[in-house]
This record gives C-alpha cells, sequence and structure tokens, in this order.
C-alpha cells in the first residue's frame, strides 16, 4: 500500500483505539497495529505525520507514546535522509504543540532517538536547540527546552557530565524563570538527575551544584505556598535523593535544610502528606547524615520541633502515614543511628513534662516518645529502668485509651529489648497488664498481649502463681479476639506459659489442645498460615512441658498434620514444621 494508504490506516486505528469503550475493539484494533503496521519502520513517519496534524488529543498522544516504544527496534532501519527530516520534525512539534502531555511524550520520542544518535554524534543539532528554546523569549518554548533536558537527562546523562559549565549557567536561569512555574519545577528534577552522576571527588561540580541548592529550595517554597502539591512530593523526592548520594551536595547547606524541613514539617496548615514527605526527609538525614548532625548540634533542636508534633491524633488506620506516626519514625531513626547519650538525656526530660499534661495527646506523645527510643538506647536505659517503669505504669493505667495502647507498646518494647530486667518486674507489671486483656479497645488487648508475651519469655517457675488467672484470660481472648494477630500472640503466649511452667501446665492441657488441634488444620489464607504456623509452635513447647506420656493421644494427629503444613506453600510453615518434628524426636 502507499505511503499515504498506511498513514490513513494507522490513524484510523489509533483512532479507534483512543476512543474504544471495550475491551473486545481494544484487543482486535492492537493485535491488527501489532501485525500490520508495527512490523515496518515505515510506522516511524507514519507517527509522526499523525501526531503534527491529527486534530484529536487522544490520538496525537497515543500516536507519540507508541512511537517511542517503537524507536529502539525500528529507527536504525530508517535512512539517514529521511532520519535527518524526522528529528527536524519531531523538534518542530514540541514547539509548536499546544498541549503540555503531547509535548511531554514528543520530548520522550526526541530523548529516544538521541539514545542512540547522540553517542555516534549523529545529531549535532539538538544541544543547539536545546539552548535556544531554554533562552526562547515564549515561556512554553522554554518548558519544551527544559524538560527534554530533563528527559535525555534519564537516556544519555553521561554526554551532558563533560561539559556541565553551559548547563549550569542554563539552570542558574532557568531556576528562576519569570514566567513560568513548570520551567522551575523541572528544573530542580534535572538537576536531581544530574546529581545521580557526580562523583564524590569531582569538586568542579559538587561546588556548582551547591550554588543550585538555595534554588532548588526556593522552588520548593513556591509550590507549598501554592499548595501544588504534585510539584512539591516531586521535588521532596530529589532532595531525599541528595542525602543518599556519596558526593556532599547538601552539606554546607544541610542545616538550613533539616530546620526549613522541620517548619514545613510543624506547620499544621499545610496539607499532612506535604508535612508527611518533609519528616521522612529528616528521616533518612537521621540515617545519612547522624555525623554531621551531630557536628551541626541539630540533634536537640530537631527532637524539640518532633515532641509536639507527636501530640497530634494518629489516623485510625494504622498502616496510615500521618505527621505524628512519622515524627515518632524520626525520633526512631535518631535513637538507633545515634550515640544513646546524645537522644535519651533529650527526650525524657520532655516525656515527663508531658506526662504531666492534662491533654491526652501529650501523655499518648509521652509514651510514643519513650517507646520508640528504646530500640536505640535499651543498654543506656537498663541501670535507670527502676525509675523509668512507673512512668510506664502510670500510662498503663491512664483513662484515655490511646495513652493506654501508646504506654503498652512501650512496655512491649522493654520487654523486647530488656527481658530479663522487665521480667523481674512482674509483679507489679503483670496485674497491670491482665488488667489490660479485657479492655474494650483490640489495639490494647493486641499490644497487652505483645507485652504479656515479651515477658513470659524470659520468665521461670515465677509463672507459677500467675498461671491460673493467665490461662484464663488467654483462653477468652484465644476464642474471642476480633483480631487475627491477637490470637496469634495469645497462641505464642500460651507455649510461652507453657515452656515457662513446665509440667503445672498439666491443668490446662486437656482446654488448649482440641483448639490447637483446631488451628493446625487452617487451610485458607495469610492469617490461617500465621495462626497455624503459631500453633504449631505452641504444641511443640507444650509436648516439652508435659512429655511423652501426657501428649501421646494427640501425637499421631498433630504428627499428620506438621507434615500435611510441608506441601502447602509457606515457608514459615516449613520451619514450624521440622521445629516440631525436632522436639518430638527429643521428647519420645
Amino acid at each position: 500500500c502507499s505511503s499515504q494508504q498506511f498513514v490513513a490506516g494507522l490513524e484510523e486505528l489509533l483512532t479507534k483505539l483512543a476512543s474504544a469503550q471495550d475491551s473486545e475493539t481494544i484487543r482486535i484494533a492492537t493485535s491488527t497495529l501489532n501485525t500490520q503496521f508495527y512490523i515496518s519502520a515505515d510506522c516511524i513517519p507514519a507517527f509522526v505525520e499523525i501526531i503534527s496534524r491529527s486534530p484529536h488529543i487522544q490520538v496525537r498522544q497515543l500516536a507519540a507514546v507508541e512511537l517511542r516504544k517503537r524507536i529502539s527496534k525500528r529507527w536504525h532501519e530508517i535512512p539517514d535522509s529521511a532520519q535527518v527530516a524526522i528529528r527536524g520534525q519531531l523538534l518542530q512539534i514540541a514547539l509548536s504543540e499546544q498541549l503540555e502531555i503531547v509535548r511531554h511524550s514528543t520530548a520522550r520520542v526526541i530523548s529516544s532517538i538521541a539514545r542512540i544518535d547522540v553517542p555516534e554524534n549523529k545529531w549535532p543539532e539538538l544541544l543547539g536547540f536545546l539552548n535556544q528554546a531554554c533562552a526562547s523569549g515564549t515561556a512554553i518554548h522554554r518548558e519544551v527546552g527544559t524538560y527534554c533536558l530533563y528527559t535525555l537527562f534519564e537516556v544519555i546523562a553521561d554526554f551532558f557530565m563533560d561539559h556541565t559549565a553551559p548547563l549550569y549557567e542554563l539552570f542558574s536561569k532557568a531556576i528562576v524563570d519569570p514566567e513560568s512555574k513548570r520551567v522551575r519545577v523541572t528544573t530542580v528534577l534535572t538537576l536531581g538527575k544530574l546529581a545521580e552522576f557526580i562523583e564524590s571527588n569531582d569538586k568542579e561540580n559538587i561546588k556548582a551544584f551547591k550554588e543550585m541548592v538555595p534554588g532548588m529550595v526556593n522552588v520548593l517554597e513556591q509550590c507549598l505556598k501554592e499548595s501544588d502539591e504534585e510539584s512539591a512530593s516531586e521535588i521532596f523526592e530529589v532532595f531525599d535523593t541528595l542525602l543518599m548520594l556519596d558526593a556532599p551536595l547538601l552539606s554546607s547547606h544541610l542545616a538550613d535544610l533539616i530546620r526549613f524541613f522541620l517548619t514545613i514539617g510543624s506547620n499544621q496548615d499545610l496539607d499532612d502528606s506535604l508535612r508527611v514527605m518533609a519528616l521522612s526527609f529528616l528521616m533518612w538525614a537521621a540515617v545519612y547524615k547522624q555525623n554531621k548532625i551531630r557536628t551541626l548540634k541539630l540533634v536537640g533542636p530537631i527532637i524539640e520541633g518532633l515532641m509536639p508534633i507527636g501530640t497530634e491524633e494518629d489516623p485510625e488506620d494504622v498502616d496510615e502515614d500521618s505527621p505524628s506516626r512519622l515524627a515518632f519514625k524520626v525520633l526512631n531513626a535518631l535513637a538507633t543511628n545515634m550515640p544513646p547519650q546524645q537522644i535519651f538525656p533529650m527526650v525524657m526530660p520532655m516525656v515527663a513534662n508531658y506526662m504531666q499534661n492534662p491533654d491526652a495527646n501529650y501523655r499518648k506523645a509521652a509514651m510514643m516518645s519513650f517507646a520508640v527510643v528504646i530500640e536505640g538506647c535499651a543498654d543506656y536505659m537498663s541501670p535507670k529502668l527502676h525509675e523509668l517503669l512507673p512512668l510506664v505504669c502510670t500510662g498503663l493505667q491512664d483513662p484515655e485509651i490511646i495513652v493506654r495502647r501508646a504506654a503498652c507498646m512501650a512496655l512491649g518494647c522493654l520487654a523486647e529489648e530488656l527481658p530479663a530486667e522487665i521480667s523481674e518486674s512482674h509483679q507489679i507489671l503483670l496485674p497491670l497488664v491482665f488488667n489490660l486483656m479485657n479492655d474494650t479497645n483490640p489495639e490494647v488487648t493486641r499490644h497487652a498481649c505483645n507485652a504479656l508475651d515479651a515477658i513470659l519469655e524470659s520468665l521461670d517457675d515465677q509463672v507459677l502463681q500467675y498461671l491460673p488467672m493467665l490461662m484464663e484470660k488467654l483462653l477468652f481472648l484465644l476464642d474471642n479476639a476480633p483480631q487475627v494477630e491477637t490470637k496469634a500472640t495469645v497462641m505464642g503466649a500460651i507455649g510461652s506459659a507453657a515452656h515457662a511452667a513446665g509440667e503445672s501446665f498439666e491443668p490446662y492441657f486437656a482446654q488448649v489442645m482440641p483448639r490447637i488441634r483446631h488451628l493446625m488444620t487452617l487451610i485458607e489464607g495469610t492469617d490461617d498460615a500465621l495462626l497455624r504456623g503459631v500453633a504449631t509452635d505452641s504444641a511443640g513447647a507444650i509436648a516439652e512441658a508435659v512429655g511423652a506420656d501426657k501428649f501421646r493421644p494427640f501425637t499421631q494427629d498433630l504428627m499428620a498434620l506438621a507434615i500435611e503444613q510441608l506441601t502447602l506453600e509457606s515457608p514459615r510453615l516449613r520451619e514450624s514444621s521440622y521445629a516440631f518434628f525436632s522436639i518430638m524426636a527429643r521428647v519420645f
């Protein structure tokens, strides 16, 4: 068919695809395109023609997207003279196209061709075009120029890295573009790409880049002022990346940046998602720049800025990020990456102070802040534990649910990090934990069971005085707890209780074993696998506690279930089964 027929046929199919409402039309059109049009390099000039003159936005956009996909495979089949013409046409389209989305897709086509041609010096006009576009008096042309640079950095950055001086000159103008925010934002994103290619010993590039940082911050500020969440989040990502690179691109600006991001994180007038991004920068800073933060003496100011954010309300959904949750993550990152004597003495006076506050949100923040620094400060805290426990006990008895829940988490963390020290205080702690296991809030019962399980693991025969009360509560929760995680923790705690009680566990054996057998038959989803695995572990602990004679009636049945587990698609269950077999071999 003639080239005009080819273009018309291609355009007709793209139009069908762009307006298709049902999957069958899409399937047929796609299949025809693949078998009759995309097999030939003619589709490339045809796409270019369609992008340059189709009146339909969707068709132009689809043509540009599809064209980019075909370049890597078909471009080299096109004769040189035709390539020259197509390159020129694409640059024209990029400048004259009215719609941003199509301009951007065309820019990506240009960079796909440049990826092949520039290394072979086949497109000498490209740089001139970019410089001209970026210096144009028309804002749209400047947008196209900066966006093309951005997409080129994604594919052939090394081409630019040999002569970056003219680029910085161009960027320093573009980042303060008087008309177009798009130009300013794209410049920041391109700088983010460029940064990834700066070697840590490349003094010239590092110096030139550092001079751009204040301008990048200004663009972020403008986006925040205008509540342009999309651009702001892209710029936040750039700053996160700069923290993680080996080249010290932020060093001289780090103190100002940390203060600025802390201000954003604390600003309740801003959208939560923006505050979360600013705080997440601080979290990465604690991980990647801990020495610098200490040298700059910023630990104190950061902690003082974070604590009030922790008093804000947390969303109901446990997995949802919020400024308060992020503030605790930053505290945790500080505590786990820095010497405890720099963190703990700063956090604890504020914790004690917040615990006195009549507002429950402050008391919640106190308990949570304490909970998240335990991981990094446990050994440092250990000698002071007798002063700290009363604080947690107060929290565990707080009238407000949010405080009790946070105190349970703190107790769970303490029991995990300092099990021996915590179980020494069992006489004070266990009655409080038992009380919380009756709590109406499922989150509190879950954390209470976690704390209980951690305490039981390091108790030995001291557990006996609590056993009747303990088993009554655990069996009740095993049958009635609404959350799977709670049931799993309860099942684990029953195993820990058996392990600690030894043969004194016998009176509860008859009640527990049918329940374990039931849980070991579950095969539906991940929840079932979790319960089944914990039940298998506890079965082993009980067998060791009560001995072979008592356990014998259940042996054959449970061995069969443990063997069946090996065939299920779960490494965790296989592990539980093998552990169970080795216990059985020991007991019998």
